[in-house]
């Protein structure tokens, strides 16, 4: 068992090697599920169904990679818990779940992972935070973090963005100073704008050769190849919640009926912007996590009450979707392993 000094730091339960991997291994199908309830990180068994806890977060502000071991978590620098949502001095992690190798990358908040290799993006604060209330203000740079290598890259001058998309090796931001266009960084020399508004960005293909526009006319899919844009073949839901598929070819996202008020599992095959019912309505679509296979998908519903949920297990192949192991309690999904 591996304990930090820091109150702020996650506890490892169980380590193998003290150092981090340097290399990432191909995986075939995913055998278990990584989430977080409450503060106790476990890993679920896709097979019997059991659980087997990893550690303790000082946060449920965590975020996990889909094709490695890093876990990244944002803490209080003054070691608060009660403040997650609004930190005045955030301070941003990552850990090594199979080996326990930590790193503070230092103060920062919002990390984004690629969906493809150990990156991430967040936002570092220049400036301490002003936050009131739910609304936190300054100025921010957005920078690039690689844990294996402790190496970080600054893509902006100093401003204000919110993360919004990884697209291939770029990352997509809103910048409050022009919200009319997304900004497509490469480097702080290399900044694109795409004619579309953050707010209608839902999401960008892992390979940044597309995007998604969901707005209340519906969905289409833009060629970032050729600027063509064409329609995703679906009735009149809104779009949720949902994740694009690392081998860019499918997109699962949650579809709303008129009320709002109840969501269906939709797979869209990419390009051609058929779409498919994978189950019926849900009370809710949580935490839409790929495999690093691309060939199954999971998600959380809710089930009775008390902010319980269960685990859906889907297949690009299947029509329908198997729930795993018992239901959860305030339960949030990290990824397929």
């Amino acid at each position: 068992m591996v304990t930090f000094a820091a109150a702020t730091a996650l506890a490892v339960l169980r380590v193998s090697d003290p150092e981090p991997s340097r290399r990432l291994v191909p995986r075939p199908a995913p055998t278990s599920a990584l989430y977080l309830s409450g503060d106790m990180l476990s890993r679920l068994d896709l097979e019997s169904g059991d659980t087997r806890p990893i550690g303790r977060a000082p946060t449920n502000d965590v975020h996990a990679s889909d094709v490695s071991p890093w876990v990244a978590y944002v803490a209080s620098g003054t070691g608060a818990r009660d403040e997650e949502d609004f930190l005045t001095e955030p301070v941003l992690r990552t850990i090594n779940v199979d080996t326990g190798a930590a790193n503070e990358i230092g103060p920062g908040f919002n990390p984004m992972w690629h969906p493809t290799d150990a990156r991430l993006a967040y936002l570092r604060p220049i400036v301490e935070r002003q936050c009131s209330g739910e609304s936190c203000r300054g100025l921010f740079e957005v920078v690039v973090y690689e844990p294996d290598s402790e190496v970080s890259t600054v893509l902006t001058e100093p401003g204000r963005f919110n993360l919004l998309a990884w697209s291939g090796q770029r990352v997509l931001v809103a910048n409050e100073s022009d919200l009319s266009v997304t900004f497509s960084l490469g480097s702080q020399e290399d900044v694109e704008r795409l004619d579309i508004e953050p707010s209608e960005l839902w999401d960008a293909s892992p390979n940044g050769r597309w995007l998604l526009r969901s707005d209340p006319n519906g969905a289409t899919l833009i060629d970032l190849g050729n600027g063509e844009e064409s329609a995703v073949k679906m009735d009149q839901s809104a779009l949720a919640d949902g994740a694009w598929s690392p081998d860019s070819k499918h997109i699962v996202a949650g579809g709303l009926n008129e009320a709002r008020t109840k969501t269906r599992a939709l797979l869209v095959d990419v390009p051609q912007g058929s779409v498919r019912e994978i189950t019926g309505e849900l009370p809710g679509m949580l935490d839409v996590t790929w495999s690093p296979d691309a060939r199954r998908f999971g998600f959380l519903s809710f089930v009775g009450g008390g902010n319980r949920t269960e685990l859906n297990l889907c297949s690009v192949d299947d029509t329908e979707c198997e729930v795993v192991g018992s239901p959860l309690r305030r339960a949030i999904l990290l990824r397929l392993d």
